[in-house]
């Protein structure tokens, strides 16, 4: 920090340029004098380090104000009363209000760019937002100096390449990742890069019918079979170093998504493969030429047209009388999963389920008494638009509107054309059908289903790691990095959640070895896991607090976890996976064994609930326990409501 006599000469000399400003002849001036004294009495009686942050920029422009009339009017008394009396102590009461590391900041190198760059901005300013803007300034500066301008430059080996992309574009069930899988099949080095462990596991389940060795690779788990020649892998899994003959990336019109999409992003500008081959929807083909034109690559375009007709019946569907075998019933929570689900099994009706937070291999399990019909229709959220082949003759919008993490609204053409093309799998069925709950909502549906798609004009752009070097908490860093605009058509992802889990280490950072280490705590922050769930929040803290104890994790506990049914076991489920993932990203030994044993204890656990006893999740009223009707938006009955 700056001596405090160089500190007040910049008070004195900043306060001295805005007095030599001409005065507004319609301002009034009378009485300044006392209005200094009292001001100067004021400011002596506030104690440092409390002062409202309000009244201490209303010191800095009121002494602005007071000084440039008793300039004006040429009272050295007054003058001289403000530079030897109320700045120093108003330069007290700023240093005060300052953090440690933000008196750190005080040196020479912050007079010059305040005095420069920030002329008598602390006239009216308080010291304390000077320095913020100082640090923000000169964090962006060594971002722009780290980080390429163009994000394709961050990957120079694969530039030098001249990679040849084949696209495969098209809707679902138009057969556009059979084709690519074919070409993988002869691969030497081959890699498949997907959204979900479950396709993950169908690739490598289909290379090795061909009788192409592969391993499966995921955040879940590895398969590795001996001579391996394919890597079936979700797509953050990417080994960015290691080179391959040919490459296929699928459903990478996800690229725009705020959360992941920024893993297909880098898959595109940075794989090192001769031939990769990309699947996706129409909508994503001219942002994905773009990417692939600024690395000076070549690439072709398959289009593939849907193998099966899909038709929107007339007439509204009415649940539960038009349930048939071959239905799959769309709605977007898992509490409307299991009411629906519910409302099937008492009237005898078998029903899988598909939600997001069910485990994949629950998932699977789910899909396998589907497909072979041991159950007769499949309730799903929207995750059963991500790929999931099913033999789906109908899909049946119970619900049109979702909760996007922001808001409630309407469902957009893109995800009504995701979800509707499920049905009519080819091969299964000739006609795929299309039909929703309510006129009102039908009419939705069909005024979307054949619309055209707007095409997707962003990409998601990941976090470039080699900031972490820089000496600024990592907060300060990702929050400066996300502040500066990408240039089209890149758009930074969200990092709401890893900030949030920073301030969860953030607090017990004195307990976390390797806080300061901004590479370790990238790592702890950055483990995916459920943030909405407290119990995995809570074992992720004990994780970051005790990873340095032994060679391995403490266990997860079924034990400790409070409640009954469904949800007991799909968090512990959540917590066996983290116990695993933060595992191997601090090489921690892993009983595999044991959590083998674990995982497969619970997803039978699962399966029971879900094999019967449905029943009890469907909506009743919570006053007089009468059964709510579908789709009803409140937990309360009307008449219980008055």
């Amino acid at each position: 920090m700056l001596q405090k006599e160089k500190l007040q000469e910049f008070y004195r000399s900043e306060y001295a340029r805005s007095a030599k400003h001409r005065l507004n002849p319609s301002r009034k001036t009378n009485g300044y004098e006392q209005q200094i004294l009292k001001l100067c009495k004021r400011i002596k009686r506030e104690k440092k380090g409390r002062v409202n942050i309000g009244y201490l920029v209303y010191y800095h422009r009121e002494i602005n104000h007071l000084l440039l009339i008793a300039t004006t009017k040429q009272n050295q008394k007054m003058i001289g009363l403000v530079y030897d009396e109320v700045l120093p102590c108003l330069m007290e009461l700023d240093i005060s209000m300052l953090s440690r590391p933000d008196k750190e900041e005080l040196d020479e190198e912050f007079i010059q760019y305040a005095v420069s760059q920030q002329p008598k901005k602390i006239c009216n300013k308080t010291l304390l937002e000077l320095v913020m803007i100082y640090k923000d300034q000169r964090i962006r500066k060594k971002v722009a100096e780290l980080v390429p301008s163009r994000p394709e430059m961050e990957f120079p080996e694969s530039l030098e390449m001249k990679r040849k992309f084949i696209l495969h574009i098209g809707p679902t069930n138009s057969g556009k990742t059979y084709h690519a899988l074919e070409r993988l099949k002869s691969a030497r080095d081959g890699v498949y890069l997907g959204p979900l462990r479950l396709l993950a596991l169908e690739v490598y389940e289909k290379m090795m019918e061909y009788g192409t060795p592969c391993t499966m690779l995921t955040g879940q788990e590895c398969i590795e079979e001996p001579d391996s020649r394919v890597v079936a892998s979700t797509i953050e899994m990417l080994d960015i170093d290691k080179f391959y003959d040919i490459a296929v990336i699928d459903e990478a019109q996800m690229i725009t998504d705020t959360d992941r999409g920024h893993s297909w992003t880098r898959a595109i500008l940075g794989i090192k493969a001769k031939e990769i081959h990309i699947c996706m929807s129409p909508t994503a083909e001219a942002v994905v030429t773009h990417l692939i034109e600024l690395c000076h690559d070549t690439w072709e375009s398959n289009h593939y047209e849907r193998k099966t007709p899909l038709v929107c019946e007339r007439s509204a569907f009415i649940f539960p009388n038009d349930v048939k075998p071959g239905d799959a019933l769309i709605v977007f929570s898992k509490k409307s999963v299991l009411d629906i689900a519910g409302r099937l099994e008492a009237r005898g009706i078998s029903s899988s389920v598909i939600y997001g937070s069910l485990p994949p291999e629950i998932r699977r399990k789910q899909m396998q008494l589907f497909n072979e019909g041991t159950n007769q229709v499949v309730v799903s959220t929207d995750a059963i638009g991500m790929g999931l082949n099913l033999p789906v003759q109908r899909i049946v919008f119970i619900e049109t509107e979702k909760f996007d993490g922001i808001q409630q609204r309407k469902l957009v053409v893109s995800e009504i054309k995701q979800i509707a093309g499920r049905a009519g799998r080819f091969g299964v069925y000739d006609t795929g059908f299309v039909n929703a709950m309510g006129a009102e909502e039908l009419g939705y549906i069909k005024s979307l289903y054949q619309a055209e798609e707007q095409p997707i004009e962003k990409v998601s752009l990941g976090f470039p790691q080699v900031l972490l070097n820089l000496p600024e908490p990592l907060d300060t860093i990702l929050k400066t990095w996300h502040s500066v605009e990408a240039p089209a058509p890149f758009e930074k992802i969200s990092i709401d959640e890893i900030l949030y889990l920073y301030e969860k280490a953030e607090k017990n950072s004195a307990r976390i070895d390797g806080f300061e280490d901004k590479h370790i705590l990238y790592r702890m922050v950055t483990c995916p896991i459920d943030i909405k769930n407290p119990r995995v929040i809570s074992l992720w803290l004990r994780y970051c607090e005790t990873y340095t104890a032994d060679r391995s994790l403490m266990k997860p506990n079924i034990n400790q976890i409070r409640f009954d049914g469904i949800g007991k076991y799909e968090t512990y489920y959540k917590q066996l996976e983290l116990y695993y993932q933060f595992s191997e990203r601090f090489g921690k030994e892993i009983d595999g064994q044991w959590l083998a044993k674990e995982r497969e204890r619970t997803e039978l656990a699962i399966m029971k609930c879900l094999a019967k006893g449905k029943m009890e999740y469907i909506s009743t009223c919570r006053y007089c326990g009468k059964r709510l009707p579908v789709g009803y938006g409140f937990n309360v009955c009307r008449q219980c409501r008055g």
